[in-house]
């Protein structure tokens, strides 16, 4: 592994966090990782197991369980657990994208009742944002909250849910009244146990990270009480600005993770055939190859860290060097994984080498919390109102 921040380091360096992350990953990561993808597991015992070695929401307070660690060490965290796989590191970061709004906006006794649940794994998180049709453009969501004496009622659906069919509680986003734009949005905090009128649908057959449980969410007239409301009516459109930061963050370093998993056993295996050898043909073209391969996930990392800095800067807005971060590790992902894949040759495609589990799983973080269009569509518009100035 490649060197971190300063800060990062001596937090990472004590025993209960880089010590503990590489046994849990060596001893239950990645002894699992090839029957999650094949059989489209949970992984439960690894979160478990993460949680149980302190790792479990690192960006929460310790008073409420977590460990209050900087961005940078849960971005390392993220990234060193997708190296392991992919499947793992959604599940495990989709409890922060659930506990992080709660942190944000939750009322004292909300926080208490979830936030330390979660940071244990003694429940499980989700984040119901996504529609059909109302992906990117979160204004144009459908599913409506209606007040209704002392309770709302809920009524559509939400799609592409992570660890949606086995969530405890659910931090949902939906409007008030569709015709008020942004302005109507409003996030909830649902109890799943034995709520009327919410099903989840089968989990999706994906192409990578199967063992990361997606599915659609149905909401068809559910009662929540009125306490379940997080912040106010019609601010859960700024609560949803802030939570993406951390999401993005978290895809990011998944890309980061599955670039380095992928180079990890690439290069591994050409050192057990003998292909390093100077002696062996084209020896030097796999060595360049390689040695590029490695620069450039250092630099991503060096990014990474960078713009993880920024975010626990609190006067600083990181929303576009987030959304460079996401768009340049994500895309490293893909690229070192496909790579990695020629360069084995017939050993490419060999399902327990995992070189092209990596490259699957990483397509997909091109996609969640803001395609690749939509980042450079952000990205874009500030360097036209940059060069306007």
């Amino acid at each position: 592994m490649t060197a971190l921040t300063d800060d990062a380091h001596q937090h990472l360096a004590q025993p209960d966090h880089l010590g503990a992350l590489a046994e849990m990953i060596r001893k239950v990561i990645e002894p699992q990782a090839a029957r999650i993808d094949r059989e489209g597991v949970f992984p439960h015992t690894a979160l478990r197991a993460l949680a149980g070695a302190g790792l479990g929401v690192l960006l929460m307070p310790r008073a409420l369980g977590g460990q209050e660690a900087p961005t940078a060490v849960y971005a390392e965290a993220v990234a060193r657990i997708s190296a392991a796989c992919g499947s793992t590191s959604t599940a495990y970061m989709t409890q922060l994208h659930c506990a992080h709004p709660i942190h944000l906006r939750g009322r004292p006794e909300q926080q208490q009742r979830w936030i330390p649940a979660l940071c244990s794994a003694d429940a499980i998180g989700a984040i119901a944002l996504t529609e059909t049709g109302a992906g990117s453009d979160v204004a144009s969501m459908r599913t409506t909250a209606r007040r209704h004496d002392d309770t709302y009622v809920i009524h559509g659906g939400k799609t592409f849910i992570s660890n949606g069919d086995v969530a405890d509680v659910i931090v949902l986003f939906a409007t008030l009244d569709p015709r008020l734009g942004k302005e109507g949005i409003t996030a909830f905090l649902i109890e799943t146990a034995q709520l009327q009128g919410l099903s989840a649908g089968t989990p999706m057959k994906k192409l990578g990270q199967k063992g990361a449980s997606t599915v659609e969410l149905s909401f068809d007239d559910c009662r929540i009480p009125r306490d379940a409301l997080l912040g106010e009516e019609g601010q859960g459109y700024p609560l949803l600005l802030e939570s993406v930061t951390k999401s993005r963050i978290s895809a990011a370093a998944q890309g980061l993770g599955f670039a380095q998993g992928a180079y990890d056993a690439t290069a591994r295996l050409c050192a057990e055939q003998g292909l390093l050898s100077s002696r062996a043909r084209h020896a030097q073209d796999l060595q360049f190859a390689l040695a590029a391969i490695r620069s450039e996930i250092f630099s991503a990392r060096s990014m990474l860290q960078a713009v993880c800095d920024l975010v626990d800067t609190s006067d600083v807005d990181a929303t576009i060097e987030v959304s460079m971060a996401k768009l340049h590790c994500t895309a490293l992902g893909v690229r070192v994984a496909s790579t990695c894949v020629e360069l084995l040759g017939e050993d490419g495609d060999r399902l327990d080498l995992g070189v092209e589990r990596r490259l699957r799983d990483a397509k997909i973080a091109e996609i969640y919390d803001g395609t690749s269009q939509v980042q450079s569509m952000i990205i874009a518009r500030d360097i036209r109102l940059a060069a306007s100035r």
